[in-house]
């Protein structure tokens, strides 16, 4: 896939909920919420810093069932409520096939979409250095999509994904 003219991997997954784009847009940039949702079925995610603003840093710990961690970290390039949220994407961990360091980030965008019966939610990750990096990564933010779907039920949000 190619993206503004990318043709490195991209990974590209959506999502339609029965959900107010508001309360889509606040799972992604409240860190309470983003420490109850975030991440495929079998990670647990620990918010360690967000600084919601263009320029902030964000740094996650994503904690495995199996006890394998994995820290991420990035800065907000744009926050427009409710609308699109983008922020740089890199790993400490090095891992085989991955680049994604901090002097070589990768980019991910969320944009929220209203439609007649809640809001559709897209996630573009680009700049992918391997079609196994895309594989994973599209199983990644599938199964987090997935959570999000649990999580805005919890709040009384929605009844799950439409």
């Amino acid at each position: 896939m190619t993206v503004d003219g990318n043709t490195m991997p991209v990974v590209m997954v959506r999502r339609r909920y029965r959900a107010s784009i508001e309360a889509a847009f606040d799972a992604w940039t409240n860190p309470h919420s983003i420490a109850r949702w975030f991440g495929p079925k079998g990670f647990q995610a620990h918010v360690l810093e967000h600084e919601l603003r263009p320029g902030g840093r964000w740094r996650f710990l994503m904690r495995g069932d199996d006890g394998m961690e994995f820290h991420h970290f990035g800065s907000f390039v744009e926050i427009s409520p409710p609308r699109r949220l983008v922020f740089t994407w890199a790993s400490e961990e090095a891992v085989a096939g991955w680049h994604g360091g901090a002097d070589d980030p990768t980019r991910v965008t969320v944009d929220f979409d209203p439609h007649e019966e809640g809001v559709t939610v897209t996630v573009t990750h680009e700049r992918l250095p391997s079609e196994p990096a895309r594989r994973a990564l599209t199983a990644g933010w599938g199964g987090g999509l997935d959570a999000l779907a649990a999580f805005l039920a919890e709040q009384g949000e929605t009844d799950g994904t439409v």
